[in-house]
């Protein structure tokens, strides 16, 4: 873990003062575990059948019982492995059978090291075994079917009756409308479809939070056999990407994030958006190989042994779960107001949104009526500096640099140039005309940022930095608030390509000082701390936490 926290540092800056408390730790009750397994069984909406199979660990003691029911859902990897050795492969063989000398991977188990440390905190933890469905092309509108049919065995485990094989030992034990979600990889957008699904049908069960390990966004891309859309709106919901994943390798899961974050129907729960430097693909799951031996990551080392992503696994799944089902305090591991704990080992770049129907968004660049004109209605204002509008590949910076966010987010690509005699600034007013808003009871200016690929900006491991300030009505201006002095702006990095992962700054509201907050005209971003520079901005906004 050393030499990683050592990188972090040399590499994107010392970050916060605070650090977020570390929900790792073994909880308090003991754990035990079994399984369940109803071979060949054909449900509703999966055209073959399929194994209801699945590792469930809980408290022995279920007396504190109803407990939140957490369902893991493993993604693609091959079913069938030789004995004695960790080579997988998928069979052509009608599906979960394996020839002679192999047995089947027992590719749910790969999640125990997290399942049973959160059983202690009081949680009924599931992880499904989906092989039937891992050798066959696609499947995820499959993989939330069978979570959905699993779901509906634990109704019937948990009503009064009970039922095989458990009898009544979980009959009143689980709260079903409590429940948590995580998928890896094409398991992410399987608990997608979970999510959906389940909603579609009218909600028989309470999914309360969705959390995706690099996940897949098939239905965005549209390359693979059909797929719906898939999105999460209205629960909690996190994606956690590895910057050096070889597998999913342009991070699908920033689009899923991208479009969570600005659902305004139903979106009334937090967002947000993990990436973390050195971390690959099949390391989340302990059944996994690597991808492969010899890959790097851009400017980057990568983690090269299992233990240490597996504790940045527990730290972000179990914080999810314990947060948003569990109703303790881990907030700031996914909002980026505090450091993360030191077992994190490797530097961490969040994204974060309130709910969109909470903000007072300012400007995303999607809404102008005109180039000078803001998301808020209000004009933006430039001095030397120069402020273009893109989305999709418009946002691309030169090769090897790629921009992954969904084609429906949109940045302002800005750049400000060496040697102006005017200090390079953007104004964006928070109303047409420059009047002044009540934003007081904010608590938070926000925006996304990240470093583009350019010969403007400063090479590793220096950051790229500027201010930030308030104006209001009476033509006051705040002190200024440097954006990258806590956490620093991420320079394109990742597996094959340079991905521009765009940060959320959250700056306290309370820090800019000498303004009246019941009536700001304008904030205004100050390019003074590097001499020339390129970066990609959007939503700016003012958040209520």
């Amino acid at each position: 873990m050393k030499p990683h926290s050592l990188i972090a540092i040399a590499v994107l800056g010392v970050g916060l003062g605070a650090q977020t408390q570390d929900p790792s730790a073994p909880g308090p009750l003991p754990v035990t575990n079994t399984q369940y397994k109803f071979e060949s069984v054909q449900i509703p909406q999966i055209a073959y059948p399929v194994d209801i199979w699945a590792t469930v660990w809980h408290p022995e003691d279920l007396s504190g019982a109803p407990y939140p029911l957490l369902v893991f859902l493993h993604g693609n990897h091959g079913i069938c492995r030789q004995v004695g050795t960790s080579s997988d492969f998928a069979t052509s063989l009608t599906p979960p059978f394996c020839p002679a000398g192999f047995t089947q991977t027992q590719n749910h188990l790969g999640y125990d090291y997290v399942a049973s440390r959160l059983a202690g905190y009081g949680y009924i933890i599931v992880s499904i075994n989906a092989n039937a469905i891992n050798t066959r092309p696609n499947g995820n509108s499959e993989r939330g079917r069978l979570v959905q049919e699993h779901l509906r065995y634990w109704a019937i485990w948990n009503s009064s009756e009970g039922g095989f094989p458990f009898n009544k030992t979980f009959s009143g034990k689980v709260n079903l409308r409590n429940v948590g979600l995580m998928g890896h990889s094409r398991g992410g957008e399987g608990v997608r479809a979970a999510y959906n699904f389940n909603r579609r049908e009218g909600s028989p069960f309470g999914i309360r939070a969705v959390l995706e390990v690099g996940p897949v966004d098939f239905g965005r891309l549209n390359t693979t056999s059909p797929n719906p859309l898939f999105n999460v709106d209205g629960v909690p919901f996190s994606v956690i990407l590895p910057a050096c994943d070889a597998d999913v390798s342009d991070n699908q899961g920033m689009r899923v994030y991208d479009r969570a974050r600005v659902i305004r129907e139903t979106s009334t729960a937090p967002k947000s958006q993990i990436y973390i430097y050195a971390a690959n693909h099949n390391f989340y799951n302990s059944q996994w190989a690597p991808e492969d031996s010899l890959f790097r990551c851009i400017d980057f080392p990568i983690l090269t042994v299992r233990p240490p992503q597996e504790q940045i696994g527990l730290v972000y799944m179990m914080g999810f779960f314990r947060n948003y089902i569990g109703g303790e305090d881990f907030r700031n591991l996914f909002t980026g107001d505090s450091t993360p704990p030191e077992s994190v080992g490797v530097p961490i770049a969040q994204s974060y949104q309130e709910s969109s129907n909470d903000i007072l968004l300012i400007d995303d660049f999607s809404a102008r009526r005109a180039p000078d004109v803001n998301s808020a209605g209000g004009s933006n204002l430039t001095t030397n500096v120069d402020v273009r509008a893109c989305a999709g590949s418009i946002c691309n910076t030169p090769a090897p640099g790629a921009w992954f966010n969904d084609p429906a987010t949109f940045a302002g690509k800005i750049s400000w140039p060496l040697d102006t005699k005017d200090t390079p600034t953007l104004t964006m007013r928070l109303a047409e005309g420059g009047e002044g808003q009540d934003v007081s009871k904010m608590m938070m200016v926000a925006f996304r940022v990240a470093a583009q690929f350019s010969t403007l900006n400063p090479v590793l491991p220096a950051s790229q930095n500027f201010s930030v300030r308030l104006l209001d009505a009476s033509g006051k201006t705040s002190t200024s608030v440097a954006a990258a002095d806590a956490r620093p702006i991420p320079y394109p990095t990742g597996w094959g390509y340079r991905r521009s992962m765009l940060r959320t700054m959250r700056l306290p509201l309370e820090s800019f000082k000498g303004v009246d907050l019941t009536s700001i005209a304008a904030i205004q971003f100050v390019f003074d701390k590097t001499p020339q520079g390129a970066i990609f901005l959007t939503d700016v906004h003012l958040s209520p936490r």
